[in-house]
């Protein structure tokens, strides 16, 4: 009797547990995006294999809490887990491999799959993946230990078998990580109806994979990262919900967290439809974030945003912002002595039109500050850390702690000591831009807080139209509600210069090769 008591139970956990999980038929799926402290790392002595031990008992805690129990898909951060000393074998998606209790694989990767496979979830984790050297088809030389190193992010499924893996293609530094010889459009399919693309990090700046995975026709997209946000364009959040607009694409980022070095930006965005949760953090945190996501396929699901997570600006001085290269853009000051203000600005072959309808108060108080503002233009090249070159291409609104071009882009020392002098009512940008494929733009805002604007603040728009011969897009960028907090409002872009593909394949131990104006 007690036997079929105990099989009765099982039998009613498992009807249970499939009631939970979303369908093909179902409006929506249920996401979760980890936020995860890597600080400890950093400011301790402990080795590589305690560290990985450790953070794989606090992702067992994640996954096992009650918060990710409606949950069917789980993406952790990048470097959250793992180190080149103590990287994993990871199974060929191909094979469909489940590694739980499988000796041939390392703990780390053995531990994942049962815990995908106990609680019935997708896991997307990124890890220090190892090769074995050369891999087939690959004619690259091989470290003198016989072993490649790859920054990836594995998939498994419900039943704990991997079936994608993605290793990085633009990498950021990352001394002792290999790069593979071509971009990898890295997808794959849920029980729940819905394909996904997943890239890493650096690979939001870039052509190869990310916008082939979008033109390909991918809808849903993982992006693990640990992002060092730089102002004014290139907040972790900012840029993510901008990635996500542009391409109407579901967004599910996890971001590594320790603001102290720039890193943290964790959340889900549903397209044009915006946020529906986002995190800048101004102390490290390890948090799952929970988001029921509306299909793309179903234009009629609702969409459940959560309270806005929002910061002072005095708490968010504690995360160390990077400063774009704008020194050499085309400049303007706004005027602070009327209310409105129209104007063109051209650098290169684009012009850009502005017009800014706002109220002035200037403090009264000389101890007080206040940002002032600059309109922008620029078409030109810039490096990413000496990491990569690229060229940009904007129309730009940008905050100044003080009245000349060098103080663009940066915060005042003291918060406590600034107050809100300029009060956008409304602004419109219109710039025409090249029209080929090999440009994309976005639009492109943050606040004082660090964060993105709400969609429902601003209206964006494009229109293709010839002339002389040439294709060109008018994008036309609007603020539709009041802001009093901006720091950035701008049209945004990349302009990529496709190279022959075998000059980006020469790597040996390691070592990434140059990638100028990609």
């Amino acid at each position: 009797m007690d036997k079929r008591v105990t099989l009765l139970c099982i039998l009613l956990n498992y009807i249970v547990g499939s009631q939970q999980q979303s369908t093909p038929n179902d409006d929506h799926y249920w996401a979760g995006v980890v936020e995860f402290s890597f600080k400890e790392r950093s400011v301790d002595s402990e080795s590589p294999v305690v560290y990985t031990a450790r953070n794989l008992e606090q992702y067992k805690q994640i996954i096992n809490s009650t918060e990710a129990d409606p949950v069917d898909i789980i993406v952790f951060p990048e470097y959250g887990l793992s180190a080149v000393e103590t990287a994993s074998f990871v199974p060929n998606p191909v094979d469909l491999i489940a590694p739980c209790n499988n000796l041939e694989y390392e703990a780390v990767v053995r531990d994942l799959s049962c815990l995908a496979r106990d609680r019935q979830k997708y896991l997307v984790v990124n890890l220090v993946e190892k090769a074995l050297c050369p891999e087939e088809w690959e004619r690259r030389p091989c470290a003198p230990n016989g072993l490649y190193h790859f920054n990836a992010n594995v998939v498994f499924d419900r039943n704990g078998r991997v079936i994608a893996r993605y290793r990085k293609f633009n990498l950021f530094g990352e001394a002792g990580i290999n790069v593979t010889s071509w971009a990898d459009l890295t997808h794959f399919e849920t029980d729940f109806g819905v394909k996904f693309g997943t890239f890493i990090c650096f690979d939001l700046m870039f052509e190869q994979p990310a916008l082939q995975l979008v033109r390909s026709g991918v809808t849903d997209f993982i992006f693990s990262t640990m992002w060092f946000s730089e102002l004014p364009f290139l907040t972790a959040a900012q840029i993510q919900q901008a990635w996500a607009y542009t391409n109407n694409v579901n967004f599910l980022a996890a971001g590594a967290s320790f603001p102290e070095v720039g890193s943290t930006g964790t959340g889900v965005f549903a397209g044009k439809r915006g946020r529906i949760v986002a995190v800048m953090n101004h102390n490290a945190d390890s948090k799952l974030y929970v988001a029921q996501v509306p299909k793309i396929s179903r234009p009629q699901a609702t969409i459940s945003r959560q309270p806005v997570i929002r910061y002072t600006p005095a708490e968010m001085s504690n995360l160390k912002l990077k400063r774009d290269h704008i020194d050499g853009y085309r400049t303007s000051n706004l005027p602070l002595n009327v209310s409105s203000h129209q104007e063109s600005l051209c650098q290169g072959s684009l012009c850009c039109n502005f017009t800014i309808d706002y109220t002035v108060t200037l403090p009264a108080d000389v101890n007080q500050q206040y940002y002032r503002y600059m309109l922008a233009v620029s078409e030109g090249k810039r490096t990413f850390d000496g990491f990569a070159d690229g060229m940009i291409t904007t129309c730009a609104i940008f905050a100044c702690a003080g009245e000349d071009q060098k103080s663009c882009s940066t915060r005042f020392e003291d918060p406590s000591k600034v107050v809100e002098a300029v009060r956008f009512n409304t602004i419109e940008i219109v710039g025409a831009f090249p029209g080929s494929s090999d440009v994309f733009l976005l639009p492109n805002s943050v606040d004082t807080s660090i964060l993105p604007l709400e969609v429902d603040e601003i209206e964006y728009s494009e229109r293709l139209f010839t002339q002389d011969g040439e294709l060109y897009k008018q994008i036309q960028y609007n603020l539709v509600k009041p802001r009093s907090d901006l720091f950035t409002f701008a049209i945004w872009g990349r302009k990529f210069v496709h190279q022959n593909s075998s000059a980006q394949a020469t790597i040996i131990n390691g070592l990434e090769p140059s990638r100028d104006e990609l």
